[in-house]
């Protein structure tokens, strides 16, 4: 498995990540919101490290993330089928390939026993794509579930998936980023080493959506902002790269794991707006 990517010497960027309000205790997001008003996030200048510099690079041990080279076939012989227009919660043929593809490396990464993919696929573009339809980039840095949602979740995959699986110890919520346009993007992904993010830091997030007459519910997290966060990002991704990091441990119920958001790069030339594609998938552990 080769870890290498395209070579971008800076060591890191300036760039703006919104956070929620520190006056904020809880937040409610409909889940067709793309941007939060400014009565709900703050926006706060960073430094947000280049991950292919240094000696060390970002490990999913160490800050909780790593990027990884690994091809997909779906995504270069089918890529029509993975942008189509879809109807929400839908996981089409491709989709649901596509996770063949992948989890091989999430097995590769955990030693895992088992995994398994979330039935929670989504495809995103940046605004400037100007693709009404579809999801933006996450406006805000967040978490995707609470401890109680991750319980949920795993518990809805392994229904859908009519697994029967042995006894488990241990299950890892791990999610995986990759990027379906060109190098550079305009709309990368910044990640948070989750070393240093603080549980005091984190505040709840219902989110509501609509989909077929029925209601779904779920529960997230957002941040308030933390000079200590340290943030970083791995610049001109190409479709043959996967970017994994870790959602949610239970062995570490409480800890907040690896803060994410979309941020402008504005030291991009000439970038590109941004096509990606997120999955999400449980590891089990004996």
């Amino acid at each position: 498995m080769e870890m290498s990517g395209p070579d971008s010497s800076a060591k890191s960027i300036s760039a703006e990540v919104p956070y929620l309000r520190s006056e904020l205790e809880q937040v409610f997001v409909e889940f067709t919101a793309r941007i939060l008003g400014d009565d709900t996030v703050e926006r706060r200048a960073v430094q947000i490290r280049n991950g292919r510099t240094g000696a060390q690079p970002p490990s999913l041990e160490r800050e909780g993330f790593q990027i990884a080279r690994w091809p997909s076939r779906v995504v270069r012989e089918r890529m029509d089928e993975l942008t189509a227009e879809k109807p929400p919660l839908q996981m089409p043929q491709a989709y649901l390939d596509y996770w063949d593809d992948t989890i091989p490396l999430i097995q590769k990464l955990s030693h895992a026993r088992d995994v398994v993919p979330v039935h929670a696929s989504t495809v995103r573009y940046s605004p400037r794509a100007d693709k009404k339809k579809w999801m933006t980039p996450a406006g805000w840095a967040h978490l995707d579930y609470d401890p109680q949602e991750a319980e949920v979740q795993l518990k809805e995959t392994l229904a859908l998936a009519g697994r029967e699986v042995r006894p488990f110890s241990r299950y890892v919520l791990y999610q995986g980023w990759r990027v379906l346009s060109d190098p550079p993007q305009d709309f990368p992904l910044a990640i948070c080493d989750g070393r240093t993010v603080l549980a005091s830091d984190i505040i709840p997030i219902d989110y509501h959506m609509n989909s077929g007459g029925r209601d779904v519910n779920y529960r997230s997290r957002g941040s308030h902002y933390n000079a200590q966060h340290q943030w970083w990002y791995f610049p001109d991704m190409t479709i043959d790269e996967m970017l994994v990091f870790k959602g949610f441990d239970s062995a570490s119920a409480d800890a907040t794991n690896t803060l994410h958001v979309a941020f402008e790069d504005t030291t991009a030339e000439n970038p590109v707006p941004r096509a990606s594609l997120e999955t999400r998938y449980f590891a089990l552990f004996d």
